[in-house]
């Protein structure tokens, strides 16, 4: 096919929106649609380069084609499995290495997409979240992509000859059957958003009709010439140029407007699909396209490298996180630049030269099988690898240990997450005790549990504790990531809790949760005090914790980095900084719905974990202070017992 300038320059700025959103700035949060954008531009190109073979020979040579796919694709994808790999090694603990690592040989094989869409990840599994090489799961799609779309276009193109359509090469046939594989994969995508998300955004099924769509482009342009005569190629550049403004502003605009907290793909996929089609189809509509925004040098450059550059940034941005990066200005551009000057140097020395260089002369045949022997002997080598580095025994291992530290409440089972809304309280103590105290909160409330019995105890009192992960005691509806959808479930939960708050009428009422929910002030102070409006008339006293500060780094990562071999902590390696600017800012808002109530006090405790506003993995008594980067260890809330009663009684009397 002929060089399309503009389309790399389409591929630079799809690159450049995901590294922005995987940055983890606020700007292009939804960035990932560049992902949507690559989609588009791979059904586009591999179904030209198919196509001009089937009018040219009248067949496919399977395994030439995918001899080019591979040399193409898998030599690049190994320098960085392995070089990213024997990085993390490196730096990472032994823990940390085991779950960034899991994906590996998926990763290697090109089914990683198939691995995350079935592999459920818990909610305390934050390693495991933070997989070395998650953006690999689009690679994946792609490729099982190409092993059914060239037969399927030789199907629609042979058929179409053989009933004498119009159109000598049997493409409208072709056309109509893109166009049916456009219809069924975008309805099962719209249903498996809503029903199954995550089959949605991972597996090949819901992602066709975004290939599809640049299928039919190709098939739809592909022999039409620009006009060159001189009024039509007036109103050509004219619509063309306006075309691919819209098209980018479809595109950039829908990575500024969309976010993590909505569902995808869905109809939102919609918007930067169709912004790529018509920056593809722009070009169609004038004689040149050599004054295209697109087609700048230095664009074009970065389009060039965008492979390498999308196979690169992830792993870079990941291991700087877990040095403790995350959420900072300057280190955060540093690893832009690492990212492109380590995808400009595997694009010269790997990339290029099995691409099109002096390695890429090989028989198809040869290519394939030398492949799938690279693949086997990366996998056995990590394997192997990994040997060397066992996996520590939970039992006795500092950091998982500290990892597992949790509250007692967790061996209950009495937070069942997203799985149901049923109320399935954790009861201490005698029904026929004299007075009660709830704790009602998400895992961030709950974290404090241990101070509870502790200074409200039995027999005098009875402790219930009604907890859900990641469920907001806030009056508002939101996204949940972790299942990738609307959370409906701690709605309904939430709504029973408060229901159940009104039979038992405690004498104290302990709630909390995370900061970190994306609210506005009005959401955070307004569902707040809907809240308190209710459980302020069940209950006789109401305490409000604030949600805690948050590490910008695991904590026993860290912790286990820095640690001597007689067990002694380097404090000042692990010390994440200041209390956030979101963290004062929800604390005012709760502050204020709070001051609404002459009942309803605020219990801010962030003082306690994040001494003069500065938070550390562990403290100056070298106590381990959070089990991952936001959850506290149950050993070190249990050493502010004595703070936290000091600062309930500072209220009113409750034990005598």
């Amino acid at each position: 096919m002929k060089f399309r300038r503009d389309l790399q320059g389409l591929r630079a700025v799809a690159i450049t929106m995901v590294m922005l959103a995987h940055s983890e700035l606020t700007i292009f949060e939804g960035g990932f649609v560049g992902v949507d954008v690559f989609f588009v531009l791979s059904g586009f190109l591999i179904t030209g380069i198919l196509l001009r073979e089937l009018e040219n020979t009248g067949h496919i040579d399977f395994m030439r084609f995918f001899s080019r796919r591979l040399k193409r694709l898998l030599p690049a994808l190994i320098f960085m499995l392995c070089g990213s790999s024997c990085i993390a090694i490196w730096l990472l603990s032994e823990v940390e290495m085991h779950a960034q690592l899991a994906s590996f040989p998926f990763a290697a094989t090109w089914t990683s997409n198939l691995y995350f869409a079935f592999t459920t990840v818990g909610y305390f599994d934050e390693l495991a979240s933070r997989d070395l090489f998650l953006h690999t799961w689009s690679l994946g799609l792609e490729e099982q992509f190409y092993l059914i779309w060239p037969a399927l276009l030789l199907f629609l193109y042979r058929i179409g000859k053989s009933q004498h359509l119009p159109g000598s090469s049997g493409l409208q046939l072709t056309f109509t059957g893109l166009g049916l594989a456009f219809i069924t994969s975008l309805t099962l995508s719209l249903y498996w958003t809503v029903n199954n998300p995550h089959a949605a955004f991972y597996l090949m099924p819901s992602r066709i009709w975004q290939l599809s769509l640049g299928a039919m482009i190709y098939v739809s342009f592909h022999q039409k010439q620009p006009t060159q005569n001189s009024l039509a190629h007036a109103v050509g550049k004219v619509s063309g140029t306006l075309m691919l403004a819209i098209g980018l502003t479809m595109i950039v605009g829908s990575s500024l407007a969309l976010g993590p907290d909505i569902a995808y793909p869905g109809f939102w996929a919609l918007i930067p699909s169709t912004g790529s089609a018509l920056v593809i189809i722009a070009s169609h509509t004038r004689a040149e396209s050599r004054d295209s925004v697109l087609t700048n040098p230095w664009i074009v450059w970065l389009g060039d490298r965008s492979y390498s550059l999308y196979l690169w940034h992830w792993p870079i941005f990941v291991l700087g996180f877990a040095l403790g990066f995350q959420g900072q200005l300057a280190p955060i551009i540093g690893m832009v630049f690492l990212s492109v000057l380590t995808a400009s140097l595997s694009f010269r020395v790997i990339e290029k030269p099995f691409w099109r260089g002096r390695w890429s002369h090989a028989a198809p045949l040869r290519i394939v099988l030398l492949s799938i022997l690279a693949m086997a002997s990366t996998i056995l080598a990590m394997h192997h690898t990994l040997e060397q580095h066992p996996l520590p025994v939970s039992t006795t291992d500092r950091s998982n240990q500290w990892r597992t530290d949790q509250p007692v409440i967790y061996t209950m089972r009495c937070d069942a997450g997203y799985t149901h809304a049923r109320l399935e309280p954790c009861t201490f103590g005698a029904d026929t005790a004299k007075k009660t105290v709830v704790l009602l909160g998400d895992s961030i409330g709950a974290q404090w549990f241990s101070v509870i019995p502790e200074i409200f105890p039995e027999p005098l009192w009875q402790t219930i504790v009604y907890t859900k992960s990641s469920c907001a005691i806030i009056d508002e509806n939101y996204y949940y990531s972790l299942i990738k959808g609307p959370y409906r479930v701690c709605t309904d939960w939430r709504n029973t809790v408060i229901d159940e708050l009104d039979l038992i009428r405690p004498d104290i009422l302990i709630m909390g949760s995370s900061a970190t929910y994306d609210f506005s002030k009005t959401q955070w102070i307004e569902g707040t005090t809907r809240i308190l409006n209710r459980v302020s008339k069940s209950a006789t006293k109401v305490f409000i914790i604030p949600g805690t500060p948050k590490l910008n780094f695991n904590g026993p990562g860290c912790i286990s980095r820095h640690i001597s071999e007689d067990g002694i902590f380097d404090l000042n390696a692990c010390i994440a900084g200041s209390l956030s600017k979101t963290i004062q800012r929800v604390t005012n808002y709760l502050t204020r719905a709070a001051s609404r109530f002459q009942n309803v006090h605020l219990l801010n405790l962030n003082d306690l974990v994040c001494p003069n506003g500065t938070c550390s993995a562990a403290n100056a008594e070298e106590v381990v202070v959070f089990r991952d980067s936001q959850h506290l260890t149950d050993t070190f809330v249990k050493t502010q017992i004595p703070y936290v009663r000091e600062r309930i009684n500072s209220y009113q009397k409750y034990l005598e």
